[in-house]
C-alpha cells in the first residue's frame, strides 16, 4: 500500500465533498463494492474515523453518494436542456446522458445495492425537467400541426419508459434484448426506437 498523502486541513463541507468525489470515482470504476471507507480515507489523507464522522457508516456514505450523483446528473441534464432553449429538444441526447448516469457512472448498480440493503428512496421528481422539456417539444409540434397539445401524462410515461430501459440495460446488459431474439448490436437501434416512440 502506498503511503497516505500528507494530511490536509479541510473545512467540514470541503471534507464531505472530497469524500463524495472520491467515492464517486470509485463507484464508476468498480461499482458499489469498490466504495470502501478505508481506501477513500487513505487516498485523501484522512482517518477512517473522519469519514465515519461525516457520514456515520459506509451504508450512509453510499446513500449520500447516490443523492450527490443524482444532483450532479440533474444539473448536467438541466444544462443540456437549457442549451437547447429555442430549438428542437434533443431527446436522444438526453436519453444518452441518462444511460451514461445509470451505466458508466454506476448509479443503477448503486441504487440496486441500496434497495437490496433495505433502503427506500424518499425523493421524487428527479426527471421532471426532462418530462417538461419533452412535453414542451411535443406540444409545440402538435401546435405546428394545428392539433391540441398531448397530455403531460404521455410525456411522463415516455420518460419513465426510457429511464426503465436504460436502468435495466445498465444492470443486465444485453440479456433483455437476447431474451427476445435480438443481439447486443441492436441496443442502439432499440434506444432510437424508444426515443422515436416518446417523441411521437
Amino acid at each position: 500500500m502506498t503511503p497516505p498523502p500528507k494530511r490536509i486541513r479541510r473545512s467540514a463541507p470541503d471534507a464531505k465533498l472530497a469524500i463524495l468525489e472520491a467515492a464517486e470515482a470509485r463507484l464508476a470504476a468498480g461499482g458499489p463494492d469498490a466504495v470502501r471507507v478505508q481506501p477513500i480515507a487513505h487516498e485523501l489523507g484522512l482517518t477512517d474515523a473522519a469519514v465515519h464522522y461525516h457520514f456515520g457508516s459506509r451504508e450512509k456514505l453510499l446513500e449520500a453518494l447516490l443523492r450527490f450523483s443524482g444532483r450532479r446528473f440533474v444539473e448536467d441534464m438541466a444544462g443540456a436542456v437549457a442549451a437547447q432553449a429555442g430549438g428542437d429538444f434533443d431527446l436522444a441526447r438526453a436519453a444518452a446522458l441518462l444511460a451514461d448516469f445509470y451505466d458508466r457512472q454506476g448509479a443503477a448498480r448503486l441504487a440496486m445495492w441500496l434497495q437490496f440493503s433495505g433502503w427506500r428512496p424518499e425523493g421524487a421528481g428527479m426527471l421532471d425537467p426532462l418530462v417538461d422539456a419533452l412535453h414542451g417539444a411535443r406540444a409545440a409540434r402538435a401546435a405546428g400541426r394545428g392539433e391540441p397539445a398531448p397530455a403531460r401524462l404521455e410525456s411522463q410515461y415516455a420518460i419513465a419508459m426510457i429511464s426503465s430501459a436504460s436502468f435495466n440495460q445498465a444492470l443486465v446488459g444485453d440479456a433483455t434484448l437476447r431474451s427476445v431474439g435480438l443481439a447486443a448490436d441492436d441496443a442502439q437501434a432499440f434506444a432510437a426506437w424508444l426515443v422515436a416512440r416518446a417523441e411521437a
